[in-house]
């Protein structure tokens, strides 16, 4: 058989090899391994053949590196059979995974590691992006137990009302509207949540909506200033619900005098409180979706706001207040001309 057949069959895989010996040193790389380090700024004469890869791994100081370090070193000294591992190899122009597989072979009595390195980076968008959805979901579900609570709260006000007074035509008709909306509100989440994108966009405008979620939400002795509006085209049942959240957020942290102002930027939309403020470290948490749905400060709120803004390809930032509250910012917003 040909002496050349095996490295070209290795040469023509799609995935990086490389054959490492007893003492950690590269002694094979195919050619997907070379031309994958010249795209990725090699400036190695060789692609490492020659180096230590073992050595390579201890230096650079990362948990990954090292986890990989101790597996091949446990395949040299044969107490290992076989190692893998999926990691992170971003790059600055795009995020990756890799899946490493490590098995152990001898050839003339000298003991050997293989190391395939296979792109999974489609395999891992697929699973992140599933993952998202099903906290999106889990997130909706949150939702129906907490934004209806609004609209109810004005049921039993109104029910109190009934009970102590003659029923009015007025308060029978603040009942039906608060109870077609719980209706109109759960059609519009489960839709949500089952196509992950709009339902109805239509033309909106900032004061338009925020004085409506501001009627549904119980803001107690809190006032809200209007600074500025200009419309755009949302899914306006859904941008409700950003903006009660928002608001009940305020209140709910801010006490029960809150001034919540809300306005334009030149590409979005704030809501802002003279509130106590969210620490800077807080909320960086908050806005990395890092602390959890169930948190003190506006948790369930800020998951909800984050999946109706992504759905709407914007984005949104937690800020410091002008007198030291929080600020919400939405951006990405295209305006439309006032008519």
């Amino acid at each position: 058989m040909n002496a050349g057949l095996f490295p070209a069959c290795f040469d023509a895989l799609p995935f990086e090899i490389a054959l490492v010996d007893t003492a950690g040193t590269i002694v094979y790389a195919n050619e997907t391994w070379v031309e994958f380090g010249d795209v990725n700024g090699n400036t190695h004469d060789t692609c490492w053949v020659g180096e230590n890869y073992l050595r390579v791994c201890r230096r650079a100081e990362d948990s990954t590196a090292t986890l990989v370090a101790d597996g091949i070193e446990a395949l040299l000294a044969g107490t290992r059979t076989h190692f893998q591992l999926e990691y992170p190899c971003h790059s600055p122009d795009e995020y990756r995974w890799f899946h490493l597989e490590a098995t152990p072979l001898t050839h003339d009595g000298e003991r050997y590691a293989l190391l395939a390195h296979v792109d999974i980076t489609t395999r891992k968008q697929v699973e992140l992006q599933r993952d998202t959805q099903i906290e999106q979901l889990k997130t909706i579900v949150t939702v129906l137990s907490h934004d209806i609570r609004n609209p109810l709260a004005v049921i039993q006000g109104y029910a109190a009302k009934l009970e102590t007074a003659e029923a009015d035509s007025d308060a029978v008709d603040a009942i039906q509207e608060s109870a077609d909306r719980i209706a109109d509100m759960i059609e519009s989440i489960l839709e949500f949540a089952r196509t992950q994108s709009l339902n109805d966009v239509s033309r909106v405008t900032v004061a338009d909506v925020a004085r409506e979620s501001w009627a549904q939400t119980a803001t107690v002795e809190a006032s809200l200033t209007i600074d500025s509006s200009r419309p755009f085209l949302a899914d306006e049942s859904l941008l409700h619900q950003v903006f009660e959240n928002l608001f009940r957020n305020a209140v709910e942290h801010g006490g029960r005098g809150v001034t919540i102002w809300v306005g334009t930027t030149d590409d979005g939309v704030y809501v802002e409180d003279d509130g106590p403020g969210i620490p800077a470290s807080r909320r960086e948490k908050l806005q990395a979706n890092e602390a959890g749905v169930g948190t003190s400060i506006g948790g369930i709120g800020l998951a909800i706001v984050r999946a109706i803004v992504t759905a709407h390809d914007w984005s949104f930032s937690l800020e410091e207040g002008r007198e030291g509250g929080t600020r919400v910012e939405i951006t990405g917003i295209d305006f439309l001309e006032a008519t």
